[in-house]
């Protein structure tokens, strides 16, 4: 397999953009909004429905579709890197989420419920949620991302256990029309989009599009801990290609929205972690994952309103690797294949006065949790397992409107999990005051769990053995929120808050058995400042202090956990309004690695200039990325305590809209 395609596929999707005819200019981006319009816009995450943010409970932070047009964030991964207590690592292979200083990257953020337009995208095997460019969405398709952390996200039961992340797609209006988009990179990388999107004179409102991503990756990577002769003096050749492809589709016709998507990604792995041979050609790993949904919503009188959906999903995860037996060299195939389907029913009711109640059902019918482990020459069988069972969930929330300034919102939610044999009861509370307009506290507490999965329970990750019995991991969350906004447009925010996180999953010291033994305390505080204006200028500065204590270890500092985090992002519209330069500044603190030293703070320092509406619908933006060429270090795994990440990179992109 080669990384080198020829020259025209390389430049397929920029030279598309040339065979233009007539074009206009797309229309102004519903998300280009004031401050005062963003709070007041409705977001769906803090209570499963429509409702402005200050009135949520919840920390919530959003960005937009302008800000990942301005800032040029390439992946989901980047984009969630920019926002407040949000920290991101890479291995190589795959990319991992932190919320407030906690990390748990061998989870494969499994700890986080990623969604899309409300659709729960954790698959059933290793609850993971893809976020690099293995994610379901090109980013070009989102209207924003919310994110939720800690208590705010504790109705939506498994997976919402650190937080919940709802990524919001644009409708068919945004685009009117077609778009073409293609982008060039560093390392030979390359990637292209074409996309439908209209409302048609019945009403109907359609989105349809298409991306591929192909990406040769750095020629060589150094990795110290190979550095012999007989591997390679550590030198990784060609090993780090990857490549992507997308496909999305949404039709909205009055109360009903039908929806899907579905992503493929191979990707090469260059670190030979677990005594895989080093710069074998056949370490791999492929991702394919797809969704459908049904969703029917409407208001049955002016004082209430029911949802509905239907869904049916895949996962397919095949990987890869060499290693020696005896001198020999031995191919070994990994596998996991799962298929789920359910539904799920919402009535929300303003029926009794100062009360606004949402009662709700849902239910998934996991078909298929299947992990094969073989040897392919000589063939020998390793692991085999096949899983199957119902998950029901069932829950309640009543926003009570005490006085006229101060709103109690109770929430409470009972699962029923195939993988554990109790029944799962999980409380929210929040009280949100408003003493004066500008000002609203808020002071929050829910409690979520994680049940074990298909790969903890069947396919240990330490490979000492499984055990088919495990407890669910549970956390506990504390939160007090001042906002205030001024009415030039400032918005300034301060969190604190505790996470009392309890029978975590981790191997059992005397047997290496995976045993609910891990607890840990995080606790810290945020603020934020924000201004937008209606030029388009932007500032924003945040502040994160997070300290994560492992309780096992005498409240030691817990691995992979950075207690500071700054992000500072600015936007200034240049040339009357004709682009638009953003600056983005990210630091990530000290975090100690699992060989017990310490990954150095690093800074990261993006810049990105785009245009809006060049020439009759022509965007173009170029983005330079780790500007100052940092050789900033993520925790490694295995036999690797760090993993270099690498330097400067830049992109060219150009978007016609007709």
């Amino acid at each position: 397999m080669t990384w080198h395609s020829p020259l025209p596929a390389r430049l397929l999707a920029a030279a598309s953009l040339l065979l233009a005819g007539h074009v206009v200019a797309a229309p102004e981006d519903l998300t280009d909004l004031s401050l005062e319009e963003l709070l007041k816009t409705e977001v769906i995450s803090a209570s499963r429905l429509a409702q402005k943010s200050s009135e949520s409970p919840s920390s919530l932070s959003v960005v937009t579709a302008d800000d990942i047009r301005t800032f040029g964030w390439r992946t989901l991964a980047e984009a969630l890197n920019a926002m407040r207590g949000l920290f991101t690592s890479n291995d190589r292979n795959y990319s991992f989420l932190g919320v407030r200083g906690f990390d748990r990257p061998e989870e494969f953020n499994g700890h986080i419920l990623f969604m899309i337009d409300g659709q729960r995208m954790n698959e059933n095997i290793f609850d993971s949620a893809n976020i690099g460019n293995e994610f379901m969405l090109d980013l070009d398709l989102i209207e924003r991302i919310e994110f939720i952390p800690g208590s705010g996200a504790a109705i939506y039961g498994n997976n919402a256990f650190l937080g919940m992340v709802n990524v919001v797609t644009k409708q068919g209006r945004a685009i009117n029309g077609v778009q073409m988009a293609g982008d060039a990179r560093r390392f030979d990388t390359y990637q292209g989009r074409i996309s439908y999107g209209k409302t048609l004179d019945n009403g109907a409102d359609v989105l349809l599009s298409a991306t591929h991503f192909d990406s040769a990756g750095p020629e060589t990577l150094y990795f110290p801990a190979f550095d012999s002769p007989a591997t390679y003096n550590g030198i990784a050749t060609r090993m780090d290609g990857e490549r992507s492809d997308r496909l999305y589709g949404r039709v909205q016709f009055e109360a009903f929205t039908l929806a899907g998507g579905y992503v493929g990604r191979h990707k090469r792995v260059p670190t030979a972690a677990y005594g895989e041979r080093f710069n074998d050609p056949v370490s791999h790993t492929d991702d394919r994952q797809f969704y459908g949904n049904l969703t029917y919503e409407k208001a049955l009188t002016d004082a209430s309103s029911v949802r509905m959906r239907g869904f049916y999903q895949g996962y397919e995860y095949c990987a890869g690797a060499a290693y020696l037996d005896a001198g020999s060299r031995v191919v070994n195939h990994d596998e996991s294949s799962g298929r789920w389907w359910g539904g799920e029913a919402q009535l929300t009711t303003r029926a009794f006065e100062r009360h606004r109640i949402i009662l709700g059902l849902e239910y998934q019918h996991d078909l298929r949790q299947r992990l094969l482990n073989v040897d392919l020459d000589p063939y020998a069988l390793l692991g085999y397992s096949n899983r199957s069972g119902h998950r029901v969930q069932v829950f309640a929330q009543d926003d009570i409107q005490l006085r006229d300034d101060l709103i109690l919102s109770a929430g409470l939610r009972f699962d029923h999990h195939h993988m554990l044999e109790n029944i799962q009861l999980n409380p929210r509370l929040g009280l949100i005051w408003h003493p004066v307009d500008s000002t609203t506290f808020k002071l929050l507490y829910g409690s979520s769990f994680r049940a074990p999965n298909a790969w903890n329970l069947d396919y240990n990750p330490y490979f000492y053995g499984v055990r088919t019995t495990l407890a669910e991991e549970r956390i506990r969350s504390y939160e007090s929120v001042v906002e205030w906004r001024g009415r030039d447009g400032i918005k300034l925010l301060g969190t604190l808050f505790f996470n009392d996180i309890s029978q975590m999953l981790q191997p059992h010291p005397d047997t290496a058995l995976l045993d609910n033994l891990g607890r840990y305390h995080a606790y810290g505080g945020e603020l934020e400042a924000e201004k937008r204006w209606r030029s388009g200028r932007l500032f924003k500065l945040s502040y994160t202090y997070s300290r994560v204590d492992d309780e096992n270890r005498q409240s030691a500092w817990a691995i992979g956990s950075p207690q500071n985090l700054v992000k500072i992002h600015y936007a200034e519209p240049l040339f009357d309004d004709i682009a638009r330069l953003g600056v983005e500044t990210i630091y990530i603190g000290d975090r100690k690695t699992y060989g017990r030293n310490i990954a150095d703070a690093y800074g990261l320092v993006n810049l990105n200039l785009a245009s809006d509406r060049l020439v009759h619908g022509l965007d173009v933006s170029v983005g330079v990325y780790n500007l100052l060429d940092s050789r900033f270090l993520m925790l490694g795994s295995g036999i690797h305590d760090t993993l270099p990440m690498n330097g400067r990179e830049w992109r060219v992109k150009l978007q016609l809209s007709f």
